[in-house]
Parts: structure tokens; C-alpha cells; sequence
């Protein structure tokens, strides 16, 4: 047997990975791609394809990273309500697929940049108005999917209120994390020109780092039921 302790560090850990590689990834992208829109795009990405490749590359390990901490938390927590739970874990396998579909918009960027048949067929001109389109269409993919960053956390928030494992405060942040993900897709997707839209809907973040560091330094309380259901069984090796 796993101890749900060791889950919880599990998870707290994944979720971190996730979070970190997620916040590199676009720091990367967003030297190299600048702020001058499709004028010269093509030519700053061909400069540093190998690093544009690495971005994308820790996008979609940051997305592997994610699901799986999913997964760790439904284990962790499914003994409070495994409808909950299990909704919880849709939300996030749904979060990660439009992040995935985004990304191969940002893999069109790659290919337009490094294929020299597309700038000879369409000119340069059109090559970076092209490509801009995609960078596009991956940031809009990202706005739909603050809906579900904030969906998925409010089975978690409800199961760690339940849970009583974890201080009932930590949940109740991520609800209010839940509510501001939901308001900064619904602010971006009805009032785009909306000032600090963004910097209002990070303060909601707080509750997600409090979780993660609430995982990893304490772990979950281990009380009788929730110890017993949340533990992982790990099968005994033949000797």
C-alpha cells in the first residue's frame, strides 16, 4: 500500500511540473515571437527554431504532467465522492486536449517558418500573416480554455471542503480560483479591450499554489476511511 501522504506529494510534485514548465514554455515563446505581430515573425522563429521547438515541446510535457496530476488527486481524493472525483478528472482530460489542439497550431508556426516551399508559394508577406494567424489561433484555444481551468477546480475544491484532510480554507480558495478563471474567459471572450482582465484573474491563482504547497510540505491528515480508500495498492513483485 501507498500512503496517501505520498500521494498527495505525488500530486503537489506533478502539479508544480506542470505549472512550471507551462509558465517556461510561453516565456520562451514570448521573447522569440516579440510584439511586432506578423511583420519579420517568420524570420525570428527561423533564428531560433531549436529553442521554438523546446517551448513546444515542454508545452505538451507540461499537459502530460497535468493529467497526471489529475489522476494522482482523483486517487487521493476519490474515497470523498467518486462522481466528484471522477468529474474532476474529465474536466482536466478535457483542458488538456484543447491545449494539445492548440499546440498544433504553434507546430503549423514551426513548419511554415522552416519549410521554404510555403514562403516561396505564398511570399513573405503572406507567409508571416499566416503564420501570425496561427500564434492567433493558439491564444484564442488557451482563452477557451480558462473555462476549463476553472471547471476542474471546483470538484476538487468541493472534495477537499469534503475531505477534511486538507484544511477546508484550501478548498475554498480554489472555488474562489474557480470563479476567477470562469470571469477572465467570460471577460476575454465578451469585453477582449477590458482592462487588467488578466492581473484581477491571477490573484484566483493563489488558491492552486496554496494547494501545491499544502501537498507538498503536509501532505493530507490520514483518517480512517480516507486512509484506507485513498492509499494505492502497488502490486507485490514475483520473487
Amino acid at each position: 500500500m501507498r500512503s496517501p501522504k505520498v500521494v498527495a506529494r505525488i500530486a503537489g510534485s506533478l502539479y508544480l511540473l506542470a505549472s512550471v514548465c507551462f509558465v517556461v514554455a510561453i516565456a520562451i515563446r514570448s521573447s522569440i515571437e516579440g510584439s511586432g505581430g506578423g511583420s519579420g515573425l517568420i524570420d525570428r522563429i527561423r533564428a531560433s527554431t531549436s529553442l521554438f521547438r523546446v517551448s513546444l515541446t515542454i508545452d505538451l510535457i507540461s499537459g502530460t504532467f497535468f493529467l497526471l496530476a489529475g489522476m494522482a488527486l482523483y486517487l487521493l481524493l476519490r474515497h470523498v465522492d467518486r462522481l466528484a472525483a471522477a468529474a474532476m478528472v474529465v474536466l482536466v482530460a478535457i483542458e488538456i486536449v484543447v491545449i494539445y489542439l492548440s499546440d498544433i497550431n504553434l507546430y503549423n508556426v514551426l513548419t511554415i517558418a522552416t519549410n521554404p516551399a510555403y514562403i516561396q508559394a505564398f511570399g513573405a508577406p503572406a507567409s508571416n500573416a499566416l503564420a501570425s494567424l496561427f500564434v492567433d489561433a493558439h491564444t484564442n484555444g488557451l482563452v477557451i480554455d480558462e473555462m476549463f481551468f476553472g471547471l476542474w477546480l471546483v470538484p476538487l475544491g468541493y472534495l477537499v471542503i469534503r475531505s477534511r484532510q486538507i484544511p477546508w480554507l484550501v478548498g475554498a480558495l480554489l472555488l474562489v480560483a474557480a470563479v476567477s478563471w470562469i470571469g477572465q474567459f467570460v471577460a476575454n471572450l465578451l469585453a477582449p479591450d477590458l482592462p487588467y482582465v488578466f492581473e484581477v484573474g491571477q490573484v484566483g491563482g493563489a488558491g492552486e499554489f496554496v494547494l501545491v504547497v499544502w501537498l507538498l510540505i503536509f501532505g493530507v491528515k490520514a483518517t480512517g476511511a480516507g486512509a484506507r480508500d485513498s492509499a494505492v495498492s502497488v502490486p507485490a513483485r514475483n520473487r
